[in-house]
């Protein structure tokens, strides 16, 4: 067997179990006209969202057209007028807007019946007036005359399009109740559509600048402190809007928009390929069972390897894993902790470990409450641990350096002089 067969056998044995978890969900998934200039990109696109149809997925998209639009309105001597921040649609413009509106769609639409000579069965794309919008108003003087925002969404036929087997499309176009056009804010438009029908997934193709420093994975709190010092002012207003839709939408992916394939990896492979926002719990924190042993030697290996853990062989772990939590993602340990009991009310945390690639979003200190509710439960009244690398995170978080001979005798009588540990100490109250 070749090797390119082997990585796609692999390949698919690892995405199976995400592919299971997905069948059924609905995902709003919002693409920006730069996305879709490029005839290869929406072909591909086309591709990639007809194999997530196929694999039971309910999808609307929501399509952008702000390059497209640009450059028609360049072509008629237009100019967009801006305010906060916001574009002005006048009336001369309208009929430029629909016009270039109108070639997306139809360039869009013609990319998926391309596609469907790869489909087991045909996509259906449809569309309707199922946003009701308003005028933006009058703003500090200001007319946005035919820019409005969204009003109503009728959930409920876009939900019965879904369950229909039909993907379900969006555009800048809204009408109002009056029957006037506006054009909307399509990211907005996706947010709220993915808030209104309660997607299980948002996701957005965006640029590389707005994902700038960005981690793989961001909690709620995590993404509040982004917040406080944004990289870029684009970024701030795409994190605000994720903030809000996070409420009703419990994870969002972020996605590099010059990589229409990115949306496979992002849902199929564990690590993804762009950020996610979650406001669910994405990972585990629990007692360890003697099938964890393989993970957590994984985990700790190089650690030991370098020096920063004891080094525990197989058996000893097996022996010890009652005493181990571990932190879990998708089936995967990325975190562990040991908590050993000592006389006089004494508690030993060891083996506090987190992968590498998932430090730095406060996983450590989850593990670290984790021992320490473990600890209070067992009715400890003092934790300790021996550290020759970590002691200054220890102490920001509560720990006090103090000697050795403070230990309980037995683990006294076992400290290793070579390894020279520091020897911190936290009550319990």
């Amino acid at each position: 067997m070749q090797q390119s067969e082997l990585d796609f056998i692999n390949s698919l044995r690892q995405s199976s179990r995400y592919i299971e978890e997905h069948r059924g969900k609905t995902c709003v998934i919002y693409l920006p006209g730069e996305l879709l200039l490029k005839e290869a990109s929406r072909k591909q696109l086309a591709q990639d969202v007809g194999l997530l149809h196929n694999l039971g997925l309910k999808l609307v998209l929501v399509m952008g057209a702000t390059p497209q639009i640009d450059a028609a309105l360049k072509l008629y001597g237009e100019e967009w007028q801006t305010h906060q921040q916001f574009r002005i649609t006048t009336t001369e413009m309208l009929p430029v807007f629909q016009q270039a509106i109108g070639t997306v769609k139809t360039q869009l639409e013609a990319s998926f019946s391309q596609a469907n000579c790869m489909q087991p069965t045909p996509l259906t794309i449809t569309s309707g007036n199922w946003v009701i919008a308003q005028p933006k108003g009058v703003i500090e003087g200001i007319d946005y005359q035919h820019t409005g925002k969204l009003r109503k969404i009728n959930h409920q036929a876009i939900a019965a399009n879904l369950d229909a087997g039909q993907i379900a499309l969006l555009t800048p176009l809204a009408y109002s109740l009056t029957g006037e056009v506006f054009n909307l804010n399509t990211l907005e438009q996706a947010c709220e559509v993915a808030s209104a029908i309660k997607a299980d997934k948002l996701m957005v193709f965006t640029t590389p600048a707005e994902m700038q420093q960005l981690p793989k994975q961001l909690s709620i709190p995590e993404l509040d402190g982004v917040l406080l010092n944004p990289s870029t002012a684009d970024q701030q207003r795409l994190l605000i809007q994720i903030r809000k839709t996070s409420q009703n939408v419990k994870r969002v992916h972020l996605m590099d928009k010059q990589d229409p394939s990115a949306i496979l990896i992002e849902l199929f492979t564990r690590d993804g390929s762009g950020t996610l926002i979650f406001s669910d719990r994405y990972h585990q924190v629990r007692d360890a069972q003697i099938e964890d042993v393989g993970g957590i030697l994984d985990l700790i290996s190089p650690l030991e390897q370098q020096g920063v853990l004891v080094k525990r062989s197989r058996e000893l772990l097996e022996l010890e894993i009652g005493n181990f939590i571990v932190l879990e993602r998708d089936q995967h340990i990325i975190g562990c902790a040991a908590l050993y009991q000592h006389e006089n009310d004494f508690g030993e945390l060891a083996c506090l470990a987190v992968h590498p690639q998932y430090q730095g979003q406060e996983l450590g200190s989850e593990l670290l409450a984790a021992v320490e509710n473990k600890a209070k439960a067992s009715s400890l009244k003092t934790l300790f641990l021996l550290t020759t690398h970590t002691q200054h995170w220890f102490i920001e978080h509560g720990f006090q350096p103090d000697e050795k001979e403070k230990l309980p005798e037995k683990r006294q009588s076992l400290y290793n002089f070579q390894r020279n540990s520091k020897v911190l100490f936290k009550p319990l109250y």
